[in-house]
């Protein structure tokens, strides 16, 4: 066992830290939710906690925490509403998740990969596993963040759109954000365990 940030991580802290500083750049409370976007980040553990009963409540898929642990590996590395925003929790349980990947690909690129979306190869195709690996060669720090204060502006949850396309209509229409991702993430190996 490993430390970082004074947590204990199950993966050497250099790969932890590079994965960190890609998914929430040290934020102990951010909440990234699949296929939306958020106005602002919660600015603590019961503002974060809050919006996930919400997301939950509406059936959308997110990642929380200092390592951006998806909801499909919650039960499977002991996250519950307790301790989703506890840094060490979080930290240790990504951590975990980290080391299965690398225990599975036998490579840091494709566990980066697998990290992000189940499998070892979206990773790449999205630019992930070079975002990592740019940290991870960069010996990126991570200073835990503190939470902007948007002072009392609530956070809203909003569908991405793109552009209608040129067919005389105008406007915007909502993606129809595949399942790929989410079936991946269901279906991966790594939420089974």
């Amino acid at each position: 066992m490993f430390e970082f940030l004074g947590c204990p991580v199950a993966v050497e802290p250099a790969h932890m830290q590079a994965v960190v500083a890609v998914e929430s750049a040290g934020n102990p409370f951010a909440v990234g939710v699949v296929g939306h976007y958020l106005n602002r980040q919660p600015r603590n553990a019961t503002e974060a906690l809050a919006l996930v009963q919400e997301l939950r409540s509406r059936g959308i898929n997110y990642s929380v925490g200092i390592a951006q642990v998806n909801k499909v590996n919650f039960a499977a590395y002991g996250l519950t509403d307790a301790n989703l925003f506890d840094r060490c929790a979080n930290l240790n349980a990504g951590s975990r998740i980290l080391a299965a990947c690398y225990a599975q690909h036998a490579a840091w690129d494709r566990a980066y990969s697998c990290y992000y979306s189940g499998n070892p190869r979206t990773g790449f195709s999205h630019g992930y596993v070079a975002k990592v690996q740019r940290h991870f060669n960069n010996g990126t720090v991570i200073n835990v963040a503190s939470a902007r204060t948007d002072a009392n502006t609530p956070i809203q949850i909003f569908p991405r759109t793109i552009p209608a396309k040129k067919s005389g209509q105008g406007g915007s229409k909502t993606i129809a954000k595949k399942q790929s991702l989410l079936a991946r993430r269901l279906s991966s190996s790594l939420a089974h365990k």
